[in-house]
């Protein structure tokens, strides 16, 4: 690599965020370039003398164990940025989807570069964290982003914004045990997009029937866009109070809500109760140490599925209905473990 090509790297790299020499060899190594320190800190006296706009200067910061930081200083009137908002700035980076960090780069690199702008303008000691190489997001459970997922979501997230109504065609499979009654084509109101245990969501109504419904973008196979608007405001309050009786996102069985109790064996129930699962939670210590949790809400198969998540250390206490379903998982389960064939089945879905 000639010498003015290594230079605009160096320079594009601490346009970005700012870097100690060994951060600038790694990624230059990764390029494909293998510089020598001593190189290096020439290399660096050549971008701060030839290639730094009017309003930029390169500073040298000062860092613990002396190691020394390079910054591009620009003076542009930003507010300051303390360790804490790198700390949060990163922590954001962190929980992005791995599928949103590569289908929407360009728009990340915009923010990452704004935000870059603001702290090379303030006074901060960067606390050396900044490369992100200490930080780890395992993307556990999240959907695989491909181009066909990604104008999937950019058309029904245009739809939701301009309160367009989406005619559905075909969906794949079921992960939210929709209603049986659903005849398709049928036309949908989108609502929210919902975030959800690393999946996206589409709630809305039924256009006609005004059932509550939501989707999973994944399982929406066809449908078509329109320019039918409809009224959303009024609807909205329906639909939030019916998603806040769902227990996650699945539709639930019928249209009752439960005073639903579990009890956790004390190690679990200490771990359960440091989370959030849903918005009616509340929790008692029982006199054995145990945890007992009181949940306001319908019974669905992510219930179900959530309790079995803890095995043996968790027993349902009511209700009754409850109860009777967790039984009949539980039997279903150890069926399939004493056949050969293993086969789809969901008794979840309402009328």
């Amino acid at each position: 690599m000639k010498q003015l090509e290594r230079l605009k790297l160096i320079y594009g790299l601490l346009s970005h965020s700012p870097q100690t020499i060994d951060s600038l060899q790694k990624e230059l190594q990764a390029l494909g370039t293998v510089v020598s320190s001593r190189q290096l800190y020439r290399d660096l006296d050549d971008v701060g003398n030839f290639f730094l706009r009017a309003e930029e200067r390169l500073d040298l910061k000062n860092q613990e164990f002396n190691k020394k930081l390079y910054v591009i200083n620009r003076n542009n009137g930003s507010g300051a940025i303390n360790n804490y908002d790198i700390d949060t700035y990163l922590i954001n980076k962190l929980m992005i989807l791995a599928g949103i960090a590569i289908g929407r780069k360009s728009s990340l690199d915009k923010f990452r570069d704004i935000f870059a702008s603001h702290l090379n303008s303030s006074k901060v000691e960067n606390n050396g964290s900044w490369d992100g190489l200490s930080m780890l997001n395992t993307h556990f459970n999240e959907i695989v982003f491909d181009q066909k997922f990604e104008d999937k979501f950019n058309q029904i997230l245009w739809s939701v914004s301009n309160h367009r109504a989406i005619e559905i065609i075909e969906c794949h499979g079921d992960s939210v045990s929709m209603y049986k009654s659903l005849v398709f084509p049928f036309l949908f109101l989108p609502m929210k997009i919902i975030y959800h245990r690393g999946g996206f969501f589409v709630a809305g109504m039924v256009d006609g029937s005004k059932k509550c419904l939501v989707m999973d973008l994944f399982q929406i196979s066809t449908f078509k866009l329109s320019n039918q608007t409809f009224a959303f405001k009024k609807d909205m309050t329906v639909l939030d109070k019916n998603l806040q009786a769902r227990f996650g996102v699945s539709q639930n069985i019928d249209d009752e809500v439960y005073e639903v109790i579990l009890d956790f064996a004390s190690l679990t129930g200490s771990f359960v109760r440091a989370h959030s699962w849903h918005h009616s939670q509340r929790f008692e210590v029982l006199p054995s140490g145990n945890v007992r949790m009181y949940l306001t809400c319908g019974i669905n198969r992510e219930l179900i599925g959530w309790i079995y998540m803890w095995m043996g250390h968790v027993k349902v206490v009511a209700p009754e209905i409850l109860k009777a379903h967790h039984q009949e998982q539980l039997q279903s389960i150890i069926d399939v473990s004493q056949s050969d064939v293993v086969s789809y089945k969901d008794s979840w879905r309402p009328a």
